[in-house]
């Protein structure tokens, strides 16, 4: 069966229907084209279609960098990377057709697309599957014509992983585990245990400290983070601290390590793992400390308990699922504002000016929790 053009096929441009199947799917292309965090976000989606179909082959699409979030998972069949980056436009291009020739011969018959985009729109309609499931637009957009099914947006009140979960739904299904799956690897597992023993640290026996994010309007302060760690090395738990490779988020923990500097000591990994490694030593710290960040999300799909802090994200939508956490809130009447910063300036007043001791006490109750 070759692909019917979307731009042409009669019908609504929108529409949102349950549609359940009326076959047993062989083959399944999940499509999730975001941010590290995305991809775990969506892995219950996953999780979902192996139990309602066992034998079921699955395949997912993600982007260049967000491979290790997936690519361990016993679930899937294939993880198939979408390259941004190529040595030149014509190496591009090849390589570009090889792809889009690897998903129209995938002999797909179900397509999940989960970034509400129109490239992941684009890849559904081109794997041919019989049944293809997007996003509804919250304007009229051709890229709904791609799909026989529609589901609603996200929306702030609504976790992102029970909207993933309603394109899973309205095939007739019912997610019963529905946490999120994060499998560093065996490599990765190695290194960790490597590094823990090298610093002689025990699995149980550390906080992990992941305080910056790619997005540094999501940042709290150095102080207020050097704080909290003080906190927690007088609880008597070891310290390991991480962050991002990228120069604004190593400047910033340059300013952590100056206030820190009588102490106390600390095991100092920023910008030096890869997700894998990160990924196992959050596995076995005895909690996770954190902002609104991927890793606070792979801290919550290893089932780690999470203290972490949000600014002008939302919580309801982006907040640790199904793990132990206390979230600190920003204090701001326009929470969440979803702003990068107040009034354009990358800075969050919301964070800027939340006090140690709120998160102080929030950790404390999380430790009487774990």
């Amino acid at each position: 069966m070759s692909p019917s053009c979307w731009w042409t096929r009669p019908g609504r441009w929108n529409r949102s229907v349950a549609l359940p199947l009326n076959f047993t799917p062989r083959r399944a292309l999940v499509i999730k084209l975001g941010h590290i965090g995305d991809v775990l976000v969506a892995t219950p989606v996953i999780t979902a279609l192996a139990e309602a179909w066992p034998s079921l082959e699955i395949t997912a699409i993600v982007n260049q960098g967000t491979e290790a979030m997936v690519q361990h998972d016993p679930l899937l069949k294939e993880v198939m990377v979408l390259r941004r980056r190529h040595a030149n436009p014509a190496a591009a291009l090849i390589w570009q057709l090889g792809f889009l020739h690897r998903v129209y011969h995938g002999r797909f018959d179900l397509a999940l697309e989960l970034s509400g985009g129109d490239r992941g729109a684009f890849l559904a309609w081109l794997s041919r599957a019989r049944q293809r499931v997007g996003f509804q637009p919250k304007e009229p957009h051709l890229r709904a014509r791609a799909f026989q099914v529609l589901t609603p947006l996200w929306d702030p009140s609504r976790h992102m992983v029970e909207t993933f979960l309603g394109q899973v739904r309205a095939l007739g299904l019912t997610p019963q585990d529905t946490r999120l799956r994060f499998h560093p690897g065996p490599e990765a597992q190695a290194r960790a245990g490597q590094i823990l023993a090298s610093a002689g640290l025990a699995p149980g026996g550390y906080a992990l400290v992941h305080p910056t994010s790619r997005w540094m309007f999501k940042t709290w302060t150095p102080a207020g983070v050097a704080a909290v760690m003080r906190h927690l090395a007088g609880r008597g738990l070891g310290l390991v601290l991480t962050s991002g490779p990228e120069a604004r988020e190593l400047a910033w923990v340059q300013e952590l390590r100056a206030l820190l500097g009588a102490g106390p000591a600390f095991l100092d990994l920023a910008g030096r793992l890869d997700l894998g490694s990160l990924g196992a030593l959050i596995a076995g710290a005895r909690l996770f400390f954190g902002m609104d960040s991927a890793p606070m999300h792979m801290a919550a799909a290893l089932g780690r308990p999470v203290l972490c802090i949000f600014g002008p994200s939302g919580q309801a939508m982006w907040g640790p699922w199904q793990t132990p956490a206390q979230v600190v809130v920003g204090d701001c009447p326009e929470h969440p504002c979803g702003r990068d910063g107040c009034d354009g300036s990358k800075i969050s007043r919301c964070l800027t000016e939340l006090e140690p001791g709120v998160v102080i006490a929030a950790a404390e109750r999380l430790l009487g929790e774990a």
